[in-house]
């Protein structure tokens, strides 16, 4: 039989990149749900009755074993192998067997995040606009961009309403703002927000089909997504990013509550649960489908356009919340080559 010893430096069928010995192997593991059970079921079956002549026997087996499991398709991945799951997590940006990102988009998108940078690059213009004492947008000019996209310059819910007196105020534009200063879009110079010869020359070719790309991958990698909310880091949210993509590849075609997803995601990584924090009377499952809804579902592939995302009324029920379907701006940006 093999012992512990012949899995140490064996790279774990789940995915997460560390030896198996440190991962699912570990005795007792208590992760609800783990996706490991299965391969532990198949390893149990496949050594049954076997004998091996030495440990290099046995570690041939179970390098075989491993290789088989890790390219196999898996129910709790979404039909992913673990080794394609590895890419999109470790490398999702040069991942071109499973995925590859359009650099110029065919057609101009519609998302929320190009209606605002479009009206922000119309009023910088070519003399630029001088930042506050804070390095933010003018308030003037804040509230005249409020008023061309949603046609007033106050923020609020709907029976509160407040006039718009600072950049964070209203945050879309904020955020659009950011992502576009890390995409190399929008920097200052000599005291002013100016458009960089970057985004001239991919404005001047290709139109905000251009500047669609930059800004999602910048949201994708440079900005911090914590930074939009009160969850917490939970950075590993993040960077499964195309892997919430490749669900919405999948299954987005019709609409879905957004538990689906939430769902989807925590079966794919039990262990994500282990990184929250327990808040109050909030369990950590809770917090989890919370977050991933808010800033996943809806602050990513809402605000990139794509997915179409109803936050329907409360219902105390969190499958209750949010509608998705994916859009076609989804298979026009993101070209997934796996079933």
């Amino acid at each position: 039989m093999i012992n512990r010893n012949n899995y140490h430096a064996l790279p774990c069928p789940c995915g997460s990149g560390k030896p198996f010995d440190e991962c699912c192997f570990r005795p007792n593991n208590k992760k609800t749900g783990n996706p490991m059970d299965e391969v532990m079921h198949a390893l149990h079956e496949a050594q049954q009755g076997r004998e091996f002549s030495s440990i290099e026997d046995a570690n041939r087996f179970m390098q075989e074993f491993m290789i088989r499991q890790n390219t196999a398709p898996r129910d709790a991945f979404a039909g992913l192998s673990p080794t394609e799951m590895r890419s999109i997590l470790a490398t999702p940006f040069d991942a071109a067997a499973i995925v590859t990102f359009a650099d110029v988009l065919s057609q101009d998108p519609v998302s929320p995040v190009t209606t605002i940078f479009k009206v922000l690059a119309d009023a910088i213009g070519e003399k630029g606009l001088k930042p506050t004492a804070t390095g933010n947008l003018p308030r003037n000019t804040v509230r005249e961009i409020s008023r061309a996209i949603n046609g007033t310059d106050t923020f609020g819910t709907k029976n509160t309403q407040y006039l718009i007196q600072k950049e964070t105020d209203y945050f879309d534009l904020h955020i659009t703002r950011l992502i576009a200063g890390l995409a190399g879009l929008i920097r200052k110079y000599k005291g002013r927000f100016m458009l960089t010869k970057k985004c001239r020359a991919l404005l001047d070719r290709h139109g905000i089909g251009g500047i669609w790309p930059e800004l999602f991958r910048a949201y994708a990698e440079k900005y911090n997504w914590a930074y939009s909310d009160g969850y917490g880091e939970l950075y590993f949210m993040q960077r499964s990013f195309l892997y919430t993509l490749y669900l919405l590849h999948r299954f987005g075609s019709e609409e879905r509550d957004g538990l689906f997803y939430a769902n989807a995601f925590l079966t794919a990584f039990p262990a994500f649960l282990d990184e929250i924090p327990p808040r109050y009377s909030t369990s950590p499952d809770e917090i989890a489908i919370s977050s991933y809804l808010h800033r996943t579902i809806d602050r990513f592939a809402g605000f990139f356009g794509l997915a179409h995302v109803e936050k329907t009324e409360w219902k105390f029920s969190v499958d209750r919340i949010y509608k998705v379907r994916a859009l076609p701006l989804l298979e026009d940006a993101i070209r997934f080559h796996v079933p």
